[in-house]
């Protein structure tokens, strides 16, 4: 074996090792989740049922990669994610916020084809950490359309939130997300509660 044959597999054994060594070193990715407080607030009961469906939005948004916008460039934290696509993630929510409500006969999501009284359908527009020269923000946004299934007539709304994140990273993102998604639940059951109400007004 000639010199130059033991010098290229030794070096090749040792790119190798280095991979092994840099790879074990890396620390574990992290997965994140949006999660509903506890803090149910009391509204009025109506007898209506309610389809919440999964938001719409554009694909490079709805992935389980956590992204960021800095100085006009979107990119992705590496090693931490979302548990599911943001869309399911917000279905879920808005589902469990309105049925631990109690303020409707029944909330569902479910694709089997049941007639409900009203249709809750949406666009997810914002759902990233933006980067400013100052400070990071969650920033939120979601077009709700609500249908009467009755009268086909749809009711509007755009929610739009930015909160400063506590530290610029996504662990930072997530505290502050959950802030604003617990705010936009709050938001558009009173959304729901006044257009039921108003509703209910015009049918006496």
């Amino acid at each position: 074996m000639t010199n130059k044959t033991i010098f290229s597999i030794s070096f090749i054994f040792f790119l190798f090792s280095g991979c092994v060594s840099i790879t074990k070193e890396l620390p574990p990715q992290t997965t994140y989740n949006l999660t509903l407080k506890n803090n149910i607030h009391k509204s009025k009961f109506f007898n209506k049922t309610i389809q919440v469906y999964e938001s719409k939005t554009l694909p490079s948004l709805n992935s389980k990669a956590i992204i960021y916008s800095k100085k006009f460039r979107q990119e992705k934290y590496a090693l931490s994610k979302w548990s599911d696509k943001p869309t399911k993630m917000i279905q879920e929510l808005i589902a469990d916020y309105l049925t631990k409500q109690r303020s409707y006969k029944y909330v569902r999501t479910s694709n089997i084809k049941v007639d409900t009284d009203y249709d809750l359908v949406s666009e997810l527009v914002s759902f990233k950490h933006i980067f400013t020269k100052i400070k990071s923000y969650a920033n939120f946004s979601i077009r709700v359309y609500f249908t009467d299934n009755k009268t086909n007539k749809i009711y509007f709304k755009n929610f739009l939130y930015n909160k400063p994140a506590p530290t610029n990273d996504a662990k930072g993102l997530v505290e502050a997300m959950n802030i604003v998604t617990n705010e936009f639940l709050f938001d558009l059951n009173s959304f729901i509660q006044n257009t039921l109400n108003s509703n209910n007004q015009i049918s006496k």
